[in-house]
């Protein structure tokens, strides 16, 4: 996948991460799983400069997986908001 597409259809799953979590839901298993493996895959991709960044990122989003796995919505929320924070951060840091 080309990487503008790629970031694309990451944004896209996150957002719709995002909608669930906002109102106290579990997102959906496959859901976090498309997520989990678009975030590997722009780790493989990512220039140099910040492929450390995208390494936690992807982390991150294991750890929501194992969250959702475990059907702790709480943990879910908390997860989702650290995503949104290194997003954040990395796009402010990282311009393309």
């Amino acid at each position: 996948m080309e990487f503008s597409a790629l970031k694309a259809s990451m944004d896209t799953s996150f957002q719709e991460i995002q909608t669930r979590t906002t109102h106290g839901e579990l997102p959906e298993i496959e859901q976090v799983n498309h997520f989990v493996r678009l975030c590997r895959q722009l780790h493989t991709q990512a220039p140099d400069e910040w492929a450390d960044e995208a390494g936690d990122f992807a982390h991150m989003a294991e750890k929501l997986l194992q969250a959702v796995r475990n059907g702790a919505a709480e943990e879910s929320v908390l997860c989702v908001e650290s995503l949104n924070e290194a997003q954040t951060y990395c796009h402010r840091m990282f311009k393309d």
